[in-house]
């Protein structure tokens, strides 16, 4: 049976989201387990003063005890007593699950935004989630697909059909000879030209099946690198 897999971006009103518009450099990655949050900040100034203690205004509005504290250069990771899904008003993941949709984690914050991915198992479902969410969030979709004869348990990993499925024999065939050819080396071993040349086809129709291939798997992987940023 079909599900569908959706990335959306929304903001409004909450801890995480007040911090991520303060500082737009700052990413904060959520999972939460119902028992026990989870926070990864990474910051490239972590270590300044006026970092930590608007760091630390941030896990008491959550109002919730810090539990474990694991501090590098760029990362901060926290571990929070108790889920405080309910202290963010007005909750987002209750609303999620209310509407029979599966959040994959973590959900991310970052430059006022928080990101979110999501698999709904019958389109009403989706539909509604958004109307509810519409309700007190900004909200856009940036990615949206149907999942057919897939396994959930696929979907939480990253996909090979979701990454090349949409390829072409002929753009297959580009991109693996680009890579065997060192086409995307620093510097470059082997020009276009050349290695349409020794597969026998006009340059212009080489590049033509490189160009597009190369479009469809930035498209493909956009969404997770939205859902996976790093910090400058």
């Amino acid at each position: 049976m079909a599900h569908f897999e959706v990335t959306f971006k929304l903001q409004h009103d909450c801890p995480y989201n007040s911090f991520s518009k303060a500082h737009p450099t700052a990413i904060i990655s959520h999972w939460c387990n119902w028992s026990r949050d989870v926070l990864e900040i990474s910051h490239r100034d972590l270590q300044d003063t006026r970092i930590q203690k608007e760091i630390q205004e941030l896990t008491r509005a959550l109002e919730s005890r810090v539990i474990r504290k694991s501090n590098a250069t760029s990362n901060l990771q926290i571990v929070l007593q108790h889920c405080a899904c309910d202290k963010i008003p007005p909750p987002t993941l209750p609303v999620i699950e209310g509407r029979n949709c599966l959040e994959l984690q973590p959900a991310v914050y970052t430059g006022g935004w928080e990101w979110y991915r999501v698999i709904a198992f019958a389109e009403k479902d989706l539909k509604q989630l958004f109307k509810d969410l519409d309700e007190y969030c900004k909200i856009e979709v940036t990615s949206r697909r149907i999942v057919e004869n897939e396994s959930i348990r696929d979907t939480f990993l990253v996909s090979t059909a979701a990454l090349f499925g949409t390829l072409t024999t002929k753009q297959r065939r580009a991109v693996i000879s680009a890579l065997d050819n060192g086409y995307y080396h620093m510097p470059r071993r082997a020009t276009a030209g050349e290695i349409a040349e020794k597969l026998g086809v006009p340059r212009t129709s080489y590049v033509d099946h490189l160009r597009k291939a190369e479009n469809k798997l930035l498209q493909a992987v956009g969404s997770y690198l939205r859902l996976n940023p790093t910090s400058p």
